[in-house]
């Protein structure tokens, strides 16, 4: 998964309330995130990390190694490039 997917995931997740207003302006929490507290913002991205490696290793750990060898190193590379975010 590429770095931009993940933050694209997470900039969703932080904006699926919708805009905030404040006057006559408009901003997305992202964006808000983002630009105040930059290491929130990256913690948010590693929690998200986190929790998508364990549903990969959740999948790993419920398939047969002998049957499902391929899809095995598939989650396996998966969950390697997130590691390497």
């Amino acid at each position: 998964m590429r770095n931009e997917m993940i933050n694209e995931m997470v900039d969703e997740m932080l904006d699926e309330q919708g805009p905030v207003k404040i006057g006559n302006l408009t901003f997305y929490p992202s964006d808000i995130v983002k630009e105040m507290d930059p290491i929130a913002y990256r913690q948010i991205v590693l929690d998200v990390i986190d929790s998508h490696i364990s549903d990969l290793q959740f999948d790993i750990d419920r398939l047969d190694p002998q049957v499902d060898a391929e899809e095995i190193e598939a989650l396996k590379a998966q969950i390697e490039d997130l590691e390497n975010y």
